[in-house]
């Protein structure tokens, strides 16, 4: 069986000994050479303490208020007429995180120097931090949405004074139109949440009555004054004279206040009504005495069937009924239901599960929305998108969640960003350059090591101080199949345009044909955690590998990364032996990695080959 161990490299990127790296002087723009303090691969995570401190003012005990560096920063960017980088900066404390317009490579650069004025020109850092990149285009009109529950009045309307007081599934198809009546002033792209009474079946499919037939419980609901036709047991009887008595249907009844024959005569014994018979009669509906009644009844038939069956057959014709949410959105020529080619599923929270919470607001809609998308949608697919708009204390809203294969993510509008720092005269980004590290002299970074499988082997990559990220499946004489992964952390190609990643390695043994085959270098633009669940592209090497005999380090060439511009990317380096004849296995040794674009590329190629003595 094939066993998983994940291991964690931590970066040893804020030791504090001075050292001398392999980058090259020239390519960093660093004349001098003595021994000093430079950090080549440092990393650093700004904490929610950090993000604060950047946007917030400096206030002193006796109440000035004294503008900090980087609200001074903002304020200088500012001209006579246009203040928005000010504003844009004070969004940084309110979001806890940095904008597209008050970005990390305005602010960090003087963070950097308060926080490490001990570190010396040549240092590069890979500055992780939050940032709020807004959430998706499609919420954003759902922050106008008007709710809106269909009324009585709206029921008659709809169904041509019939009296029913819900939607059926056939007469759904009338909404539109209805709202095209009820918002006359609306605007293309205005979004309704309608709430209505549903039930699948239509009023003739029930009772196949006259026009204005209707049962005892569908009076009650409608309350309409109009004259109905009513069939129903007769109950309890409080006058044998003046035929006053209930009218029972199912587990409804109405009061029925005396009863005439056609001529208006008093009628009751004469017919043969007794309690238990059922009749049919019609009238109109009365509020008048506080009680609900049915009056001006006028007799028109009765029989005395057995009343069980009767029980029976009105508890069949029951249907399933309740209210229901549907969004619509008025287009250029009607009145739909929302829809957008990009989601899987766009919908209201449904009436049931505001009662079940006992509040009409969702408080905590990633755990509530969450658990209500995993009860609805069972077997959603990977990378779907679903929509779902609820009600706030504020208003209506609207988020995304994304299955990610395991469960709904939210889509919050916050993401995890890297931009590379270098320290010359002063702390500058660096954002042509994604992502880099010399592994040499500086440890693993926050690269991550991944075994599928050891063959008995302790391990399979890890680190040297003296070669970079190695790995050998070649241990005591023995050739081991094996599979281990040295996988990058998140690279996220901020406004990229030609990204390209390098890297130089050494091959030492196996040969040119098993090598290409064990030694893959991969990316993702979707990694799940585990390199045996996520779909990974191969990239194929631009240059031959080394043909494995001797231990020089050679330029791979570039991969060009431009289909994933603007996404964020991991790369995984896969040494894998599991599979075909056991050989002479490689030893496979990395270095100087660099994601970045082209001409970054092309200078850090040339500076590493010189560094080398290659021509």
């Amino acid at each position: 069986m094939k066993r998983t161990y994940i291991y964690c490299l931590t970066a040893l990127t804020l030791g504090m000994t001075a050292c001398e790296n392999y980058f090259d002087e020239k390519y960093l723009d660093n004349g001098h050479s003595q021994l000093t303090d430079v950090r080549k691969s440092m990393t650093y995570t700004l904490t929610v303490d950090d993000v604060n401190a950047i946007g917030k003012q400096r206030t002193f005990k006796n109440g000035d208020t004294i503008p900090s560096v980087y609200e001074q920063k903002a304020l200088s960017l500012c001209t006579e007429t246009d203040s928005t980088a000010y504003t844009e900066w004070k969004k940084i404390a309110s979001l806890h995180a940095f904008t597209e317009d008050a970005s990390a490579d305005i602010y960090v650069p003087m963070f950097m120097a308060q926080k490490f004025p001990y570190l010396d020109a040549g240092t590069m850092c890979n500055v992780t931090y939050p940032l709020y990149e807004g959430k998706s285009e499609r919420v954003e009109p759902f922050k106008y949405v008007t709710p809106y529950t269909l009324t009585e009045d709206d029921y008659r309307a709809i169904w041509n004074g019939r009296g029913a007081s819900y939607i059926s599934t056939d007469k759904e198809a009338a909404l539109a139109e209805f709202l095209t009546t009820a918002f006359p002033l609306a605007a293309t792209g205005k979004i309704i949440a309608l709430t209505y009474n549903f039930q699948e079946e239509n009023p003739d499919t029930i009772i196949p009555f006259l026009p204005y037939a209707c049962s005892v419980g569908q009076l009650l609901e409608a309350k309409e004054k109009e004259e109905h036709q009513l069939s129903g047991i007769v109950g309890t009887v409080r006058s044998t004279i003046y035929g006053r008595f209930y009218l029972v249907d199912g587990s409804d009844s109405i009061y029925v206040y005396g009863l005439n024959d056609e001529d208006g005569n008093r009628v009751w014994k004469d017919k043969g009504i007794k309690s238990g018979d059922e009749i049919t009669i019609k009238g109109n509906f009365s509020e008048e005495s506080g009680e609900p009644q049915f009056i001006n009844a006028v007799y028109l038939s009765h029989s005395t069937p057995a009343p069980a069956p009767r029980r029976a057959k009105a508890k069949a014709a029951a249907v399933q009924k309740g209210p229901k949410t549907v969004l619509y959105q008025l287009t250029d020529s009607a009145w739909v239901v929302y829809a957008n080619d990009r989601l899987k599923a766009a919908v209201a929270l449904q009436p049931d599960l505001y009662e079940q919470m006992g509040t009409n607001v969702v408080a905590d809609p990633a755990t509530v929305i969450g658990d209500w998308l995993r009860r609805t949608y069972l077997y959603p697919q990977e990378k779907e998108i679903y929509l779902v708009a609820y009600n706030t204390s504020s208003g209506y809203s609207a988020d995304e969640w994304t299955f990610d294969g395991t469960d709904f993510v939210m889509n919050t509008g916050y993401v995890e960003d890297v931009m590379s720092f270098v320290l010359n005269d002063t702390w500058v980004a660096n954002i042509s350059t994604y992502y880099t590290t010399p592994f040499v002299g500086d440890g693993p970074a926050d690269f991550t090591l991944q075994t599928v499988a050891l063959d008995g082997l302790n391990y399979l990559w890890r680190y040297q101080a003296l070669y970079g990220m190695t790995a050998s499946a070649y241990v005591s004489g023995t050739n081991h199949p094996v599979e281990g992964w040295l996988v990058s952390p998140k690279i996220r190609l901020k406004k990229s345009e030609h990204p390209e990643l390098t890297f130089f390695h050494a091959v030492r043994y196996g040969d040119p044909v098993n090598n290409l085959n064990w030694l893959k270098v991969k990316v993702t633009n979707n990694y799940t955690g585990d390199v045996t669940t996520t779909e990974w592209k191969h990239l194929e090497f631009p240059d031959s590998i080394p043909a494995g005999t001797d231990f020089k380090f050679l330029n791979v060439g570039h991969f060009d990364l431009s289909e994933y511009n603007n996404e964020t990317i991991v790369i995984g380096f896969e040494y894998n032996t599991t599979a075909g004849p056991i050989q002479s296995m490689p030893t496979w040794e990395i270095q100087d990695l660099l994601v970045a674009e082209k001409e970054e590329v092309d200078a850090f190629i040339k500076a590493g080959n010189e560094k080398r003595g290659i021509n």
